[in-house]
């Protein structure tokens, strides 16, 4: 049951990062300046017409006017992702193993509970509410809270290298893993944005740009070996997410050679896409980071 409440609670976080996308579009739209207050008051205003037979219509009618949803509607989604993971922790605890050999002392206690824990799967599980983390964290506003869920996402993941038959699972572990790295590596990279954008190249040299650095290059990695185990289906995402881990990567080095392989590199696995973005940016720089032939 804690994992149907996590996983209900990463839906409505969902649908708050949905509702603020919308009223942030009708506010540039209108000429206004947008506020968190007009999401919210989207979000109140709206009440579901659940169908009279439905257990729904019935709690709708007897719920007090004070508890209209107040507490959801005015939270944010970090905050209803905080309540998710507090969900997900303890779902995860109790979660059944796969059974083990000494399993046969209990042979007698329950042929259904027996059934039950054979029809459930631990790493898909985890798998999917790791998936689910991981799809919202790419979403959020915030750099730093993107970050922190595309790592939680990660450890969740990497738990997993216990739980399954990594031959099967390889490919989209590994993958999986490189979009949270990329996250984690591009928030950084989000941080230092203004500054990179005056042309304070000391940035460079910070401790945040070397933890993106690292991070990067560890999507990277994590990109390429996934790219071993895929099937052909996979490689067009693969290639553009490590075309993009690589260019990202390439921004952030201070050596003029490794910062040309690296684009080199991109290009090759992004086309003529990740050309079109170089040369946008050899033009917003004023340097010439293609060779002209």
């Amino acid at each position: 049951m804690a994992i149907v409440w996590g996983r209900t609670l990463v839906c409505l976080a969902d649908e708050k990062i949905s509702r603020s996308m919308q009223a942030r579009r009708e506010a540039e739209e209108a000429g206004q300046v947008y506020s968190s207050f007009m999401a919210y008051d989207s979000f109140m205003a709206e009440e579901p017409k659940w169908p009279e037979d439905s257990i729904f219509f019935a709690i709708a009618q007897r719920r007090p006017p004070v508890t209209r949803r107040m507490s959801l509607a005015s939270a944010s989604a970090n905050d209803i992702m905080m309540l998710a993971m507090d969900q997900f922790s303890r779902g995860i605890f109790h979660m059944p193993h796969a059974q083990s050999s000494h399993t046969h002392h209990f042979h007698c206690s329950s042929s259904s509970h027996a059934a039950e824990s054979a029809s459930f799967s631990r790493p898909k599980e985890l798998f999917t509410i790791a998936s689910e983390v991981l799809n919202l964290a790419e979403r959020l506003d915030s750099a730093s809270e993107r970050q922190y869920w595309a790592s939680w996402a990660d450890s969740v993941f990497n738990q997993m290298k216990m739980e399954v038959d990594m031959d099967s699972w390889r490919g989209p572990i590994t993958s999986a893993r490189g979009r949270c790295w990329l996250i984690m590596g591009s928030a950084k990279v989000d941080e230092m944005e203004s500054a990179l954008e005056r042309g304070e190249s000391g940035v460079l040299r910070s401790e945040d740009a070397e933890e993106a650095r690292e991070g990067l290059a560890m999507a990277i990695s994590f990109f390429e070996r996934a790219k071993g185990s895929s099937v052909q289906s996979e490689q067009e995402e693969l290639q553009s997410l490590l075309a993009e881990a690589l260019l990202t990567l390439a921004n952030l080095t201070i050596d003029n050679n490794k910062r040309e392989e690296l684009y080199s590199r991109a290009q090759a696995e992004g086309g003529d896409q990740v050309i079109l973005e170089l040369e946008g940016r050899a033009r917003d720089d004023g340097m010439d980071y293609m060779d002209e032939s």
